[in-house]
């Protein structure tokens, strides 16, 4: 039996049985086809790859007769363009090996062609790190151990630790009438976000917090119902908060306006949108990226959950990465 293992680029025909990889390997991620879905809708143009493998039965006269090619693993990245000092960076988003077929090297193979793949695009940083607005982790969850391991022995290095956060939603309080009168009788206005919010919102988060947290906010106006909430005074937008933008179960981000803290605008907008959360289903939320541990922790009960590391690599004529096109059974 002669096996022969190859690498090309994935069409959206493969989506099926990159779901089903993705469902059998990321263990620690239920919602493991959506976040396929959501890396390959945001992955730059050719930075979507397959490894497939092929059993053929050798004949009686020695030539190759095919049995079958199947997708072992697959890589997704994306790109984030040049920007004011900051340099056109290459994402490693996902790399997936079936469990049977990992230890062969294919996690290694996928890496390198997709670093190549991100530098042809014009990458001259490449980074294991959420790229907001569309990202499923901060890092990788130091859980899945080999990852970690292959990082690190590709020559990245560590940035920094992100970490989550969870919400038991059947224990926390998430009453917020007195709260919301409280504010009402200051002249603010808590409410559900609107479509034709969109516009003024965007430019308020890019003008109050920067970031891509403006997209992100976009993001949720779009969903039906939208999954974001605000406070307004006069007309002007004070704090926002929303979830589900990328996965169902994250919340964030969360921003309030300098001028407009200490109204306890934030712990309102925190508890409606994981009123939303639980009243879809949702057992327990995931709030990504945790900046004020102190304060989920206080207002809703929140614990310290997944811990993330994020890695980072420069490309020069020294390191570039140069990919072989197939890699050994």
């Amino acid at each position: 039996m002669t096996k022969r293992v190859a690498m090309r680029e994935a069409v959206p025909e493969d989506l099926p049985t990159l779901r089903a990889l993705a469902q059998t390997s990321l263990v620690h991620d239920s919602d493991a086809e959506a976040i396929v879905e959501l890396l390959w809708s945001s992955a730059a143009d050719g930075c979507r790859i397959v490894l497939e493998r092929t059993d053929a039965a050798d004949d009686a006269e020695g030539t190759d007769a095919t049995d079958g090619t199947r997708i072992i693993g697959f890589a997704l990245g994306s790109l984030r363009p040049a920007q004011d000092a900051l340099p056109a960076t290459g994402h490693v988003e996902l790399i997936v090996v079936a469990p049977e077929h990992r230890e062969h090297g294919h996690g290694r193979a996928l890496l390198a062609d997709l670093e190549r793949r991100l530098i042809a695009a014009g990458a001259t940083r490449l980074r294991i790190r959420g790229n907001p607005p569309h990202f499923a982790w901060p890092g990788i969850d130091i859980r899945y151990t080999p990852a970690v391991c292959m990082a690190a022995a590709a020559g990245y290095e560590r940035l920094l630790d992100c970490n989550s956060m969870l919400v038991d939603l059947a224990a926390a309080d998430l009453a917020t009438d007195k709260d919301e009168q409280r504010l009402t009788e200051a002249g603010i206005e808590v409410r559900r976000g609107r479509p034709e919010d969109e516009r003024a919102l965007h430019a308020w988060c890019d003008e109050e917090f920067g970031g891509t947290w403006g997209r992100e906010a976009a993001m949720a106006l779009r969903k039906s119902p939208p999954t974001l909430h605000v406070a307004v005074r006069d007309g002007a937008f004070l704090g926002f908060a929303g979830h589900g933008m990328q996965r169902a179960d994250m919340f964030g981000p969360m921003g309030t306006a300098e001028a407009a803290r200490g109204h306890g605008i934030g712990a309102v907008l925190l508890r409606r949108c994981l009123t939303d959360q639980r009243n879809a289903g949702i057992t327990v939320a995931e709030i990504g990226w945790v900046g004020p541990a102190r304060f989920y922790s206080k207002t809703v009960g929140a614990r310290l959950g997944r811990v993330f590391w994020a890695f980072e690599k420069s490309v020069n004529a020294e390191n570039s990465v140069v990919a072989a096109k197939s890699v050994a059974p």
